[in-house]
């Protein structure tokens, strides 16, 4: 099998794990979740900022994020805060011939909003979870790793169930220690978000 042949497989098969990813977020997980703040939100993020591999080239992936609200923390101001569950795939597709890997796993996280007014506000997040890689490097142990994110976002209604976000997120991989290499990669992602509400 040449390595354009087998470049071509790894790529069918890792879209055929995204779809398969995505169909589990909007078929499976919102079924067995249930809050009070019924506001979900997909998102897509590239990396501005991001780690050179030893290997030779930059560590660029993109980022899909889907997030289902657990439960909104009551509060006398307007400001709140909301627990959340975050499915994650990041697809990397590096220069030739490096083969296409990826990253899958399920973030839990605290977002803590603040209104600036009935349509638009501000958003502050954090969240951790274990995830798989599948990405060979010097720096880093292919398989089990934690995933540590921070965000700040904009969001804004742009209708009475629809909105969007623009955000910024740190994201840093390691293992904890658990597999050697455990230097860790981060990436920072520009992310664009589309919200809606499930009546």
């Amino acid at each position: 099998m040449t390595i354009s042949n087998s470049y071509k497989k790894e790529q069918s098969a890792i879209r055929r794990l995204l779809f398969s990813f995505l169909l589990a977020l909007f078929y499976l997980l919102p079924n067995l979740l249930i809050a009070q703040e019924k506001i979900k939100e997909i998102a897509i993020g590239y990396s501005i900022i991001h780690e050179k591999l030893p290997e030779g080239y930059n560590y660029t992936p993109l980022f899909f994020t889907a997030r289902f609200p657990l439960h909104q923390f009551k509060a006398k101001r307007k400001s709140f805060f909301t627990a959340f569950a975050e499915p994650q795939f990041i697809l990397n597709n590096p220069p030739n011939p490096f083969p296409a890997t990826f990253e899958f796993g399920v973030n839990l996280g605290f977002k803590y909003f603040i209104p600036f007014t009935e349509k638009n506000g501000l958003a502050f997040a954090l969240s951790a979870g274990p995830h798989y890689l599948s990405l060979e490097t010097s720096i880093q142990a292919k398989g089990f790793i934690f995933s540590d994110n921070i965000e700040m976002g904009y969001y804004q209604q742009l209708g009475k169930r629809f909105g969007g976000s623009l955000k910024s997120r740190f994201r840093h991989i390691s293992n904890a220690g658990f597999l050697s290499p455990n230097i860790g990669i981060d990436n920072l992602f520009l992310m664009v978000g589309f919200t809606w509400k499930v009546l």
